[in-house]
């Protein structure tokens, strides 16, 4: 009988959409990679990003990837980050020592004084800097060879030579007689560094 068949008729399953998904992976080395975003699209007109961190730690790792080795901390020993901890310090208070004997030279050449010249000022400068220039070359042309057979010794004597030229600075306005005597031999008192930099 016709009217007692029974038809079972399913419509076809729609075809699955084309769907693409771009992961962003961000790392220095294999090992050290994170996920920072996904982007899936699910038709042409759809398209969704999902971020797995938020910006503020995204700018945050940038910053500092920026001051420390890569693959930093396993491609570091545990000592390292004391280590900078305690040179960062020492080179902010060389920074703040180099200002404070900078505004005492330039006071005790005249700066700011109406009875100051400016040629009396600059041939001070000049001394004291052709001084420097002298004692680095001079310095560099009977050490140079030694240098690198004790590295640590002369960085220890160039840091020494040149906090011993700044103090040197820091007292030259106390003695106006003998203010060019003491920046020049301040100013070749620091050449040693010069000298070990060169």
């Amino acid at each position: 009988m016709e009217g007692d068949q029974k038809v079972n008729s399913t419509s076809p399953a729609p075809a699955a959409e084309p769907a693409m998904m771009i992961e962003e992976w961000n790392g220095t080395s294999s090992t050290k990679l994170t996920k920072t975003a996904t982007i899936t699209s699910t038709s042409h007109s759809s398209i969704s990003i999902q971020r797995s961190s938020n910006a503020f730690t995204h700018i945050s790792q940038r910053i500092l990837q920026a001051f420390v080795p890569e693959g930093y901390p396993t491609s570091v020993t545990p000592d390292y980050f004391p280590f900078q901890v305690w040179d960062s310090l020492q080179g902010l208070s060389t920074y703040v020592r180099m200002m404070l004997s900078t505004q005492a030279l330039l006071s005790a050449i005249g700066v700011g004084e109406k009875s100051a010249t400016v040629i009396g000022a600059t041939f001070q400068w000049f001394l004291r800097d052709l001084t420097g220039m002298l004692g680095g070359v001079l310095f560099t042309c009977y050490q140079g060879s030694n240098l690198d057979s004790n590295a640590k010794m002369w960085r220890l004597v160039a840091d020494l030579m040149n906090d011993l030229g700044m103090l040197m600075d820091l007292v030259s306005p106390l003695f106006p007689s003998a203010f060019v005597f003491i920046v020049c031999i301040g100013s070749l008192s620091r050449s040693f560094r010069l000298g070990r930099l060169a």
